[in-house]
């Protein structure tokens, strides 16, 4: 009988800080048992900018999900999703000989081959906090996924270092400290929404995640792994600050009449309902129509994905990826967005859901916990890769391998 544990999923996106709690029971089936969500004062496009209020932010969004809950974050598992310019990739290799060859390939060969890929100089300022094997290769053997009892005298990986800035990693944590919390492992963001958004058989096909949040993040996915992940600096954020200045409004109630009546284009407006709103000026509120708010907004979301696209084009993966393009993050619920990237993208584009995964998880559809969700996936399928900076790769890999590979 398996023992029963609790994971917290904790996003630190760009206009909100979301949690989620999940509960195993003995039998393995998993519950959703709390989920809260905050404004991510204190941080600016997930960077901590201000750390008491970002201690604040951070403890309401739990408190919230606590309050549904029978227990206390600190009782839980806890994986936290960043993103942001300050993260990037590198490619990296690592060659060994096998120690015994009539024996096979150990998890020793594995997890010292892994050591050599990841030992390369970084600037004082960067850390490693992924390394993800895109392929072993046995005796110039490639393709090869779980070398483990294989026979060969030499063993190569091909991998993906995921590089952060430490300043900004050591602040998450001093954030977690305040609150008495540490954290399982921090996760890059497209990791956790690739497992709530989309299945196996599409990472192994070949898509693309383009998450267009506050900012947009972009991954894609190719034989089951990460192959390309980066950050624009343009999304929801500029939306809204577009409908802010051209109807002379707050920036609060551009945000909320973004989300209650725009639209992706012009053509998607039906019904062209008067709108009516708050001048800036707070001193009277005056009516706008429907076109007018989606023609402030069509320009910029053709802007966005048209930088998608071109970042698609450039790297190099764009020819396959065969499962096409999700769409996921708050701009993606923009009535006709996926028709207008299908028309830039040329390519098949869906809007990213939960999907079902035969858990409590997936009955929770607000976009808003996407990534939390994912971070809760992660963490059950024990794919801890976090490198913390006291600590080598060796060693945390060596306990991680059956998981990974699993």
């Amino acid at each position: 009988m398996a023992k029963s544990k609790k994971i917290l999923g904790l996003d630190l996106g760009t206009t909100k800080i979301a949690c989620a709690i999940a509960e195993t029971d003995n039998n393995g089936k998993v519950n959703l048992i709390g989920q809260g969500i905050s404004n991510p004062e204190g941080f600016r496009n997930g960077i901590v900018i201000n750390l008491e209020r970002a201690v604040e932010s951070v403890a309401q969004a739990i408190e919230r999900a606590e309050k549904t809950t029978n227990s206390k974050a600190k009782n839980s598992s806890i994986y936290v999703g960043i993103s942001g310019e300050y993260v990037k990739h590198l490619a990296s290799v690592g060659t060994v000989p096998v120690k015994n060859p009539s024996k096979g390939i150990t998890e020793k060969d594995i997890a010292e081959v892994i050591r050599q890929a990841q030992t390369i100089r970084l600037p004082n300022d960067e850390q490693i906090i992924h390394l993800i094997p895109n392929q072993f290769i046995v005796d110039g053997q490639k393709g090869i996924r779980n070398p483990i009892g294989m026979f060969g005298f030499r063993l190569e990986v091909e991998a993906l270092l995921v590089i952060g800035a430490v300043t900004a990693i050591e602040n998450i944590h001093r954030v977690l400290d305040h609150l008495e919390l540490k954290a399982e492992s921090l996760v890059l963001q497209p990791q956790a929404v690739s497992l709530a958004v989309s299945e196996p058989e599409d990472r192994d096909l070949g898509i693309a995640i383009v998450d267009i949040g506050g900012i947009t993040n972009i991954s894609i996915f190719k034989d089951g792994v990460l192959r390309f992940y980066k950050t624009l600096p343009l999304g929801g954020e500029n939306i809204t600050k577009d409908i802010s200045i051209g109807l002379r409004t707050p920036y609060k109630k551009a945000e909320e009449i973004k989300k209650l009546y725009g639209t992706a284009t012009i053509s998607c407006v039906e019904h062209d309902q008067p709108i009516i709103i708050e001048d800036i000026s707070g001193r009277a509120n005056k009516q706008i129509s429907q076109r007018l708010l989606s023609s402030i907004i069509e320009p910029r979301v053709e802007e966005i994905l048209q930088h998608v696209e071109m970042t698609l084009r450039n790297s190099c993966y764009v020819d396959g990826l065969s499962g096409g393009i999700i769409l996921t993050g708050g701009t993606s619920m923009l009535k006709g967005i996926d028709l207008l990237a299908e028309q830039i993208f040329r390519l098949p584009v869906k809007i990213g859901t939960i999907r079902a995964n035969g858990d409590a998880q997936s009955q929770l559809s607000d976009t808003n916990f996407t990534t939390a969700v994912g971070l809760i996936r992660y963490g059950l399928n024990g794919k801890d890769l976090y490198v913390k900076q006291s600590e080598g790769l060796f060693s945390i890999f060596a306990l991680k391998i059956k998981e990974l590979f699993a």
